[in-house]
């Protein structure tokens, strides 16, 4: 009777560390189970993050935080050259790709160069005198197209003068042209009165009939050519300065 006892009591004891066992295999189950389902997750992050890198590096670019150090210096290297283009190019910029259609020439050299010819004109000053635009060949030329409404175009006037007094017997000029067809102008003898208590001794002349102002596809004011020695023109800009000026001169003189 007492060995009976024992061995229920035995068999009970294993029963219960059989089941004891179990819940922890099954614990230990369902917490792997759990850890396989989180590293899962952060896989498909990882292999979200490394298809950008993937993309990054198919394009030749490197994220930041896997930069090497030699790749460093190169990087450097490569923004510290592309911070002086960028400089050049700001400068080259401030001057507009040529527009007006003329004489394209291309030279013979190692590259095509194609130059476009300044559309002539000879234009009136409202006093007697006349101004051909190729008889200023061997001169770097600013030609302004301009409105004496255009408040812009009054501000800048005084930059233009002080460049002429500086340039006048040098190889820079300075032509003015005012837009006489433009519906809004003032008649010529005004414009002229207008210049005079400007201060302005560089030529002021008058596009009558629009000519020269469709030739040079002028549709805002103000609008400055640059047309260089050769007559070619180099490009355009809009409001200009005399800082801005001093720069074009250095530039393509």
């Amino acid at each position: 009777m007492k060995f009976n006892k024992k061995i229920n009591t035995i068999l009970i004891l294993v029963t219960i560390l059989m089941l004891i066992t179990g819940c922890k295999a099954e614990k230990d189950n369902i917490d792997d189970n759990n850890t396989n389902n989180i590293e899962s997750e952060l896989d498909k992050e990882h292999g979200s993050d490394n298809n950008v890198v993937d993309d990054n590096d198919k394009d030749g670019e490197m994220p930041v935080g896997d930069k090497e150090t030699g790749e460093d210096n190169n990087i450097d290297e490569d923004a510290d050259s592309k911070d002086e283009q960028d400089t050049q190019e700001d400068d080259k910029d401030m001057v507009e790709e040529q527009v007006p259609e003329g004489d394209k020439e291309t030279g013979d050299d190692n590259e095509d160069k194609e130059t476009i010819a300044a559309p002539d004109f000879t234009l009136s000053d409202g006093k007697g005198n006349n101004y051909t635009l190729s008889d200023y060949k061997g001169k770097l030329v600013f030609v302004n197209f301009f409105t004496t409404w255009c408040g812009y175009c009054k501000d800048e006037m005084p930059d233009f003068q002080k460049i002429h007094e500086k340039y006048k017997d040098d190889d820079v000029a300075i032509i003015a042209v005012d837009v006489q067809h433009d519906a809004s102008e003032k008649p010529i003898d005004e414009v002229i009165e207008w210049a005079d208590d400007l201060g302005i001794t560089f030529p002021v002349v008058f596009d009558e009939d629009g000519t020269a102002t469709d030739n040079y596809f002028i549709n805002g004011y103000p609008t400055t050519y640059v047309i260089s020695k050769e007559g070619d023109v180099i490009g355009y800009v809009n409001a200009v300065d005399e800082q801005d000026m001093e720069k074009l001169i250095s530039m393509y003189r």
